[in-house]
């Protein structure tokens, strides 16, 4: 069966923008975070869907093959997370490993010389990742929105 030519320039346009399948909902649109500051530490662990991979010329690749190019992207990018300059952090270890089918769980350990400089944690998540919010979950007991239009975390909120 040939396909008439506007149907295939349509097709490719739509792919070209990565135009999501009607089949995303919207869990494949957001990810779980979860922040924690203890003593002079943060640490923080971040699970997003395979899908979130950044859009490459690749439309064969499996959701399996995406999710690992993702958590390599998670383990070697810097600067994903920044906190305040005041508190002195390092980052210490970055971790990322596929979980579930096609789930991606990071984790990161920054060290602090002054934890109690640390008020907010800015991240660049979304310059990167296909999110369009992150639910997150700052310890001890609050409970955020990380969107693009505010990609920051809080802490000491009650």
């Amino acid at each position: 069966m040939k396909r008439p030519l506007q149907f295939l320039l349509i097709t490719a346009f739509l792919m070209a923008l990565g135009m999501p399948s009607q089949n995303v909902t919207a869990r494949d649109k957001s990810g779980e975070l979860f922040l924690t500051l203890k003593r002079n530490l943060l640490l923080i662990q971040l699970q997003v869907p395979g899908s979130a991979a950044p859009l490459i010329d690749n439309q064969g690749e499996s959701p399996n093959a995406k999710a690992t190019r993702l958590a390599g992207i998670l383990r070697y990018t810097q600067g994903l997370f920044q906190p305040p300059p005041e508190a002195s952090c390092m980052r210490r270890q970055a971790e990322a490993a596929v979980t579930e089918p096609s789930t991606v769980v990071a984790n990161w350990v920054f060290e602090c010389l002054h934890p109690e400089q640390m008020t907010l944690v800015q991240t660049r998540l979304f310059e990167l990742l296909q999110l369009d919010s992150i639910h997150a979950v700052v310890l001890p007991g609050s409970q955020q929105l990380v969107t693009p239009e505010q990609p920051f975390l809080t802490l000491g909120e009650d």
